[in-house]
């Protein structure tokens, strides 16, 4: 491996360690509220750390075709030790404000997505909802009041028809009435037996 290599190699690890730095902190800023002790803490920090070797790996697969030396690791140390005493102060007010900015860029867009759609489409189906309960409540009452003019003369003449008919006749038609409606309630007696 040539000088030029083994230095590109060098600045390339050594700024893999600073990204593994920075990647470790942002990691542990975003799931700072995850259950540490259950099953899933140890797929986020085996996918964590996989995915980080893979990028370091590639990295140096560009840089020299992957050939490890012991220098790689130990430029990886030394980039990860320059990123906690140099850079990690600095790095974590940048992302506290990368997170606030996002933030409120989401929070901006959901209140946007709202105003926009949801509360027009909410606001439509409310008004679409009134409007058929009005409609049908004024069906309702007008079918009501029909059938009431309708049926009225009817009911007239009824009254009429029975105050003309003679009491004996009056006796066994309310006796007869009063056959069916025991009829009926041991009907439905008994359906509410088979029920249960």
């Amino acid at each position: 491996m040539t000088l030029t290599a083994q230095f590109m190699t060098m600045v390339a690890m050594i700024s893999g360690g600073i990204y593994i730095g920075a990647a470790v902190d942002t990691f542990e800023r975003l799931f700072y509220k995850r259950n540490k002790k259950s099953w899933l803490e140890l797929v986020w920090q085996l996918t964590f750390w996989v995915t980080q070797a893979a990028l370091l790996f590639f990295l140096l697969f560009i840089v020299n075709y992957g050939e490890l030396r012991l220098y790689v690791f130990v430029a990886i140390l030394c980039g990860y030790a320059a990123y906690r005493g140099l850079l990690q102060t600095s790095y974590k007010k940048i992302l506290e404000h990368i997170i606030r900015v996002v933030t409120k860029l989401v929070t901006f867009f959901w209140r946007l997505f709202n105003a926009v759609i949801i509360w027009p489409i909410r606001t439509i189906i409310l008004l679409i909802t009134s409007l058929l309960f009005a409609v049908y409540k004024v069906f309702y009452k007008s079918t009501h009041l029909l059938f009431l003019v309708v049926l009225y003369p009817f009911l007239l003449v009824f009254r009429v028809i029975w105050k003309l008919l003679p009491e004996s006749l009056k006796k066994n038609l309310n006796k007869t009435a009063g056959f069916w409606i025991k009829i009926k309630n041991t009907i439905n007696k008994w359906k509410d037996r088979t029920r249960k």
